[in-house]
């Protein structure tokens, strides 16, 4: 064999990179689907979790629509009841909740605006 032929070590890091990647994506998407799956349990969506004392969510969450904002926080409320009695949500209501990442877009664009004003 000659030298030429032989793959270099650049071959092996991007082969390595490939596999660690796929494996990396298979993780994430199980525990994104867990995760999913207790949030659901409880009646919540993701973007419930955020905590509120970061300005950039609580101005996303003052730019939610009443209604939104009113589920929101009956959502919380429903969750803590669960908790409290040791029970879930239906199972019948767990597809019903919509997207998980609904407040995500205005705290991004709420971060944004916070960072051009400081730049100013």
């Amino acid at each position: 064999e000659k030298l030429e032929d032989v793959p270099g070590p650049w071959l092996w890091k991007a082969t390595m990179a490939g596999v660690i990647k796929r494996i990396y994506n298979v993780c994430k998407e199980a525990y994104c689907g867990q995760l999913v799956r207790q949030l659901n349990k409880y009646g919540l969506r993701y973007d419930d979790l955020l905590i509120e004392t970061d300005p950039d969510v609580m101005t996303a969450i003052s730019r939610l629509p009443p209604r939104e904002r009113a589920l929101r926080q009956m959502r919380l409320k429903r969750a803590l009841d669960c908790e409290l009695k040791h029970s879930y949500v239906p199972e019948q209501l767990w597809d019903k909740q919509g997207d998980h990442r609904y407040l995500t877009p205005l705290i991004e664009k709420a971060r944004k605006e916070r960072l051009e004003k400081s730049y100013l």
